[in-house]
């Protein structure tokens, strides 16, 4: 077998290298895996640093942890960072991420460093030279029997992150949570209340990106995880709709506008995580709006709107834009998701529509109704939305005005002539941009200055 140059040194300075983590589980599932996670046993910290520099760039990341970051001068200006690791032995000392114990040793047996993992798919070495598998907790078996199973019973008591990154390889590798794996995720679901919201975001983006997201919102659910992180979303159980009774409550309705929000044939962005969590967090008024009528109809009111700051509220408690999202985006299209999609209406009405949401944002809220119809009583019943799109479209290749930025002139221009910066010049290009959405000709700077 043909090693790389950095490895081949680790061997012969009488070092052993062994590939772990995801890159080996996601190897035996035959998926695809660009990060490489690396164990050395046999050498020693600032030895291996040394014996590495030669080779590409060096650096340690965590002097408590023993991680090198390392970059093969091979892989060029692009290529991905290797983390390469010393054997550790860790002890949960707390409920927190940083709360543990460690202690890191060349020496530590390989098989004592897979012992402290999470889950027993994760728990399977590689050694590179000879391709054997270590494997001392049965992960290849669990892969094969498709079984999310814990390494140790404390697992989740010390780390409680590790509930949601079971839920999130649940949805993602299409497993079954074991039993008594099952029963220890209901038992320390609300300790996950102490993780910080950042890795909570973090865990929620990669659930956002499984195929079937739906499975591991339901398994959140299940196990008592959604009341502790994403208590509004829980709060549509129950919540039924008129008209939509065979799609079950609002709580299901979502998950179904969730999925399609992350693969349907017809959308443009099928899987855009602001999409997808526009599509997430789209209902989640109607769970204070429902209201019963004395003649039996249900009605949600304004549910848009109280949904956005619902929305709001909780992209600021995870801290959702750590995980690559506009946080007022998400408002924008949940904000917006109702939008009318009558055939007959007028171009102007059009443009207003594309104008108040944005370009290029329209196209995301085309999608969400789209997701939306096919999580309804008629998902074949898109036909509305498609021509919203296409006639859209159709408006900005007559390269008319569409928003602020298309003016003629600007806010300095504004101001030249006598408009103090603030909420006043901000509401007279407002008026300008009304004044040439109904009549485009009179988009020019001359006409412009003189209306103000």
């Amino acid at each position: 077998m043909t090693l790389a140059p950095h490895i081949d040194a680790i061997y012969a300075a009488g070092g052993k290298v062994y590939e772990v983590g995801g890159a080996v589980r996601d190897a035996l599932l035959g998926l695809p895996h660009k990060d490489a996670d690396l164990l050395v046993t046999g050498i020693p910290a600032k030895d291996l640093e040394k014996l590495l520099k030669p080779f590409g760039s060096v650096h340690e990341v965590g002097q408590s942890f023993g991680v090198i970051k390392f970059k093969p001068r091979q892989a060029g200006p692009h290529g991905h960072d290797v983390d390469i690791a010393l054997p550790r032995r860790e002890k949960s000392t707390g409920p927190h991420h940083r709360d543990f114990e460690v202690d890191f040793d060349p020496h530590i047996p390989v098989e004592d460093d897979l012992g402290r993992r999470d889950f027993t798919v994760n728990a399977i070495a590689r050694e590179l030279k000879t391709g054997a598998f270590i494997d001392p907790h049965g992960g290849r078996r669990d892969l094969e029997a498709k079984l999310l199973r814990v390494v140790f019973p404390h697992a989740f008591q010390d780390d409680p992150l590790r509930i949601l990154r079971g839920v999130q390889f649940v949805a993602r590798f299409g497993l079954t949570v074991e039993p008594e794996t099952l029963a220890s995720m209901k038992e320390h679901a609300e300790r996950v209340a102490t993780v910080s919201a950042e890795r909570i975001g973090e865990e929620l983006k990669k659930l956002l990106h499984a195929p079937k997201p739906s499975v591991g919102f339901y398994l959140m659910r299940e196990i008592g995880v959604m009341k502790v992180i994403l208590p509004e979303l829980e709060a549509l159980t129950g919540v039924m709709q008129p008209g939509k009774g065979k799609v079950g409550d609002a709580f299901d309705h979502t998950l179904k506008v969730v999925d399609a929000a992350r693969g349907d044939s017809e959308l443009e962005n099928p899987g855009d995580l602001t999409l997808m969590v526009a599509a997430l967090f789209h209902d989640l008024g109607k769970a204070v709006t429902r209201k019963v009528h004395p003649d039996g109809s249900v009605t949600f009111h304004s549910h848009q709107f109280r949904g956005r700051d619902l929305a709001s509220r909780r992209m600021e408690k995870l801290r959702l834009s750590m995980i690559g999202i506009d946080p007022k985006e998400i408002a924008t299209l949940v904000e917006n998701h109702m939008f009318d999609t009558v055939p007959d209406m007028s171009d102007k009405a059009i443009k207003r529509f594309a104008t108040k949401v944005g370009i290029p944002l329209v196209w995301k809220q085309i999608d969400l109704r789209i997701a939306d119809n096919r999580g309804g009583a008629h998902p074949q019943n898109i036909r509305k939305p498609l021509a919203m799109r296409k006639r859209i479209r159709e408006q900005l290749e007559k390269k008319e005005p569409f928003g602020l930025k298309d003016l003629a002139i600007n806010g300095n221009d504004l101001m030249q002539h006598g408009y103090a910066p603030g909420p006043n010049l901000g509401a007279k290009l407002k008026e300008l941009l009304e004044l040439v959405l109904d009549e485009p000709a009179l988009n020019t700077r001359e006409e412009l200055l003189k209306r103000i």
